[in-house]
């Protein structure tokens, strides 16, 4: 009976082990870099502060309602608009702080009126234009740190 002899068991070369330390030595820094990116963009979005509160907007504050106007309007047939409207202010500003300059927004609305058509002011558009104007109007007069917007509380058109 002959003895047979394992196959002899081949030993990688010092260079294959070698090879496989620094592979899986990048593997590991890799992996460690994506957990740490992965991380810090959950910080990031969930936890950390990103300004976003210096750019929330004011909030509204006192609504001042001024007494309707009633106005001719300035084209072809005589047609006649009654309009009322109030001025939205800033959080923490006081009413009083815009009755002085009130005649100068009403002057403003009687100039849109008067360059306005009965059919204009009957649509979504007209309104809308109305209101931005009006808006930007009460801006110029008192700022941006006192007035947001104006707003249309009546607008009854003959």
């Amino acid at each position: 009976m002959t003895a047979t002899q394992p196959p002899p068991t081949e030993t990688p070369a010092p260079q294959a082990v070698g090879s496989r330390v620094i592979s899986a030595a990048v593997v590991s820094v890799v992996t460690v870099l994506i957990l740490a990116a992965s991380g810090g963009a959950a910080y990031w979005w969930f936890v950390a502060d990103r300004g976003d509160d210096e750019a929330a907007e004011v909030e509204d504050g006192v609504i001042v309602e001024v007494a309707p106007l009633t106005a001719t309007l300035g084209v072809s047939r005589p047609h006649h608009a009654r309009v009322g409207i109030a001025v939205v202010l800033a959080d923490g500003v006081a009413p009083e702080v815009v009755d002085e300059r009130l005649p100068l927004l009403q002057d403003r609305l009687m100039q849109h009126l008067a360059e306005s058509s009965a059919d204009e002011l009957r649509s979504e558009a007209g309104t809308r234009a109305l209101r931005t104007d009006l808006s930007a109007d009460a801006v110029e007069i008192w700022g941006d740190d006192v007035v947001r917007r104006v707003v249309l509380t009546e607008l009854l058109i003959d």
